[in-house]
Formats: structure tokens, sequence, C-alpha cells
């Protein structure tokens, strides 16, 4: 058994570390339990009535309605529980009763195809305190099974396609803006905050890039703006719950914003391209390193 014994950042973040050690569940045979997915755990059908959130699923869990949700206090308990216990067996020599704690440095990476992480996970349980949990090639590999367990409520897909479907008979191709401002602007010195009125200048290019196609654009974030920002442009911009922002970004033809796990889980769930605005000259040089049109239609 594998158990996610610690949090590290907000939804994109604690997604992503989820996907990666379900991808390494799902090759080697264990179970794994992620209490730190606290806060996001009511969020999606198949961890909403697990305390512990499992994956396999425990057959309890499948279909459970809301109301059978563990409370958040208690969730947080747990996680906090987890966290704690899983410092003190470090502390005391990293293993206690056949439970074996590895924990990351900040930086440090763990390769879960390795076989150094195989041998540990197949014969002993192991808590997991880390951020950089990954491997690319499980992920790749196991990506459908991994989709399927972080897959949202019918109901909420169901609003998202109509919501899109609307959209797209206006459009030839829906692009996604994640406008990340909020805490971008002080993350990394703000490195990577862009004012709403560059993001504007960057949208005419993108219309005028893929120009005669009908470019329509579905805007998410964190910021402060409303469609009278865009004027002359074709976009969706209305306030939505943050699931709604996160799983409508994955239903579009293409992506643009700043670094992000956001953004970068919106590409992985719906196989999105994306195009990453690490730098002021690509806000300024955005139409030189656009796919082109037939390779989105493909």
């Amino acid at each position: 058994m594998m158990i996610i014994g610690k949090k590290y950042g907000q939804l994109g973040n604690r997604l992503f570390l989820y996907a990666h050690l379900i991808a390494a569940a799902e090759e080697y045979g264990v179970k794994l339990m992620n209490p730190a997915f606290a806060e996001y755990a009511e969020r999606f059908p198949r961890t909403r009535s697990d305390l512990w959130c499992h994956y396999p699923e425990l057959e309890a869990s499948a279909g459970s309605p809301r109301t059978g949700s563990p409370s958040r206090w208690k969730r947080n308990l747990v996680s906090k529980t987890v966290e704690w216990s899983g410092r003190g067996i470090h502390y005391l020599g990293g293993e206690i009763r056949g439970l074996k704690v590895i924990r990351l440095r900040t930086g440090e990476q763990c390769d879960l195809a390795s076989d150094s992480f195989a041998s540990q996970v197949l014969s002993q349980d192991v808590l997991l305190q880390g951020w950089l949990f990954r491997s690319e090639y499980l992920l790749n590999k196991h990506a459908e099974k991994v989709k399927s367990h972080l897959a949202i409520d019918f109901s909420l897909q169901d609003k998202i396609q109509s919501r899109l479907s609307k959209l797209r008979e206006q459009a030839d191709m829906i692009v996604g803006i994640h406008i990340r401002q909020g805490d971008y602007a002080t993350y990394l010195g703000g490195k990577y905050y862009y004012p709403t009125s560059q993001y504007s200048q960057l949208m005419r290019q993108i219309a005028d890039h893929y120009s005669p196609s009908r470019v329509a654009f579905l805007v998410c974030g964190n910021g402060e703006f409303s469609v009278e920002d865009f004027q002359g442009l074709n976009v969706s911009c209305e306030k939505r719950d943050v699931m709604d922002d996160l799983y409508s970004l994955a239903q579009v033809d293409l992506l643009v914003g700043p670094p992000s796990t956001f953004t970068g889980w919106a590409s992985f769930y719906g196989s999105v391209p994306i195009y990453w605005l690490e730098s002021q000259d690509d806000m300024i040089n955005v139409g030189e390193s656009l796919p082109d049109r037939s390779s989105q239609a493909a």
C-alpha cells in the first residue's frame, strides 16, 4: 500500500501528485490512499464518500450520494494526523512496524518507474511525503485509468458540454485562456503575472493568426476581468466554479496561459495542446509559435 502523507499546493498540484501515484499503483498492483486530497475529495464522484480516497476505489464509494460524504473537518483531521505521524516516523528512523516513510527534500524527485521504488512498494507499505513523486512514462501508460478515477459528475460534464456546444456554433475553434493573476502577482517576483490588457492584445494576435477561421475564447482565471475587457472578440468569461473552469478548459482546442499545474491538468485530461506564456516575449510574439490550423483540426 502507498499513502500520500502531505498536502502540496492547490487543486492542480494535488491532482498531478495523485495522478502519478494512481499510475504507479496501477503499474504495481498495489493500493493507494490519499487523505491529503481532503479539500477536493467531495468534488469527485470516486472519492466523495471515501474518507481515505482509495485507489482502486472502495466498492461502497462507487455511486454513493453526496450526502454520504465525510465532513471537511474529519478529512482534515485524518490528513493532519497522517502528516504528523509521517514526520514522527521519519525522525525516528523512517520505518516502524513495516511502514516506511519516503520523504523528499525540496526539489528532490523520486522516479516512480525505477526498480528501487518498485521494490519498496512491492515489499512493504510506504507513506510518501514530497511533491515530486513522478513518472511521465507510467502516467501516460495508465492515463485512461487516471482520468477515469478523477472524472467529474455527469451533471457538470453535461453543463460544460452544453456551454461549449453553443460557443462552437459561433466558431471554428475554441481557445482556452487562463488568466492567472491573484497569487501570481507575487509568485517568483511576478515573473508570470500579466495585466488583463496584455491578455486582450494576445487574444487579438491569436484571432489574427487563425483567420479566416473563426476563433472563440473561453477565458478562465483568478483575475479581475469582464467581457468589456475583450471588445471585438468572441469571448465567454463569466465567473464559474473552479471545477467548472478546469474541466471546461479540458474541452477546448488549444490552451494558452502562464506555467501552472491548473492549465497543465486541463491539457493532460483533455489531451489539449498548450502554449505556455513564460515571458513577455511569449506574450508579444505568440503568433510565431502557435500550431497551424491544420494540426489543430487533426
